[in-house]
């Protein structure tokens, strides 16, 4: 009797035994690495599908550079309306790229997402994917990305607002305020002129609102609404009896220092400022109309 049970237990035992083996088999393996590699859960790397919605925003190479002027800049940013901007550079010095984009999801595979630059025309076909780590953090993988040459992939972390700013405070959309003023402070001034060929040039600067000591910060943009420059400054109204009239900037990255006498003519949206020495224009005359209170509104409108 005693040897029934025993061959009986053994049974029920393998029995045991082939069917966990036989769900441990067909059981979801743990999420990979990108290498292939188990790791800890805290550095799982999950994938999400790509699509419109999830590329919506800025995207950076350099997420953790810091705000020095000298710090890398490089990043991809989507807007609604399926345009776009990418920066490269510095932060105190740095051109940018606009484009048109439009996305294929694949599913778990990733997607294709497809840039046609506005200024060139190139079109550029990029597999990418979103990841997510096991903090949270998220990343645009490219693979071949373009504009980061002799690299399989590049990684571009999500920057959510509002961190956008540290990245590019130029286009944050309450850099400036007020519709009209009177000063030359918390304004746009911009020189623009259409070419031959197509397309709208222009010298601009932007000038943060300034402090009771008439200093601000500000930046120098110089080129056309798809290709354009950008240098950091900082700036020191100088007053006479009347109101402003000079300016000390000081380009940051450069380390670059020039002062001009300045005028302001006009009222409203007939308001110009007039640099008898423009050091972005190699030191002659020059004069720029007011251009409202911020840049990304002026870029929408030009959209």
């Amino acid at each position: 009797m005693r040897r029934v049970i025993s061959i009986a237990l053994t049974a029920l035992i393998a029995a045991a035994g082939a069917i966990m083996s036989f769900f441990w088999l067909r059981a979801e393996p743990t999420p990979t690495c990108p290498h292939g590699a188990r790791g800890p859960t805290t550095t799982t790397v999950m994938q999400e599908p790509v699509t419109t919605l999830a590329l919506r925003g800025l995207w950076s190479r350099y997420p953790d550079a810091g705000g020095k002027e000298d710090a890398p800049v490089a990043f991809y940013y989507f807007h609604d309306g399926g345009i776009g901007l990418y920066r490269y550079g510095r932060l105190g010095h740095n051109t940018t790229n606009s484009y048109d984009w439009v996305t294929t999801g694949d599913g778990d595979n990733g997607g294709m997402l497809v840039l046609s630059y506005r200024k060139t025309g190139a079109v550029q076909h990029s597999r990418v994917r979103i990841e997510r780590d096991g903090s949270g953090r998220r990343a645009l993988v490219v693979e071949n990305d373009p504009k980061n040459p002799g690299q399989p992939t590049s990684r571009y972390v999500y920057v959510p607002p509002p961190s956008f700013t540290a990245q590019a405070p130029d286009l944050a959309l309450d850099a400036l305020t007020g519709a009209f003023a009177v000063g030359v402070d918390d304004r746009l001034w911009i020189d623009q002129l259409p070419f031959k060929t197509g397309g709208m040039g222009f010298s601009l600067y932007q000038l943060r609102k300034a402090g009771i000591d008439g200093r601000g910060t500000g930046w120098h943009h110089v080129g056309d609404y798809d290709d354009w420059s950008t240098e950091a400054l900082s700036y020191r109204l100088l007053r006479g009896d009347s109101g402003p009239n000079g300016i000390d900037l000081v380009f940051s990255l450069r380390q670059e220092r020039h002062t001009t006498a300045l005028r302001l003519d006009g009222t409203g949206k007939n308001r110009t400022l007039t640099l008898a020495s423009d050091p972005r224009d190699f030191w002659a005359a020059h004069t720029f109309k007011d251009g409202g209170p911020s840049f990304a509104g002026l870029l929408a409108q030009r959209r």
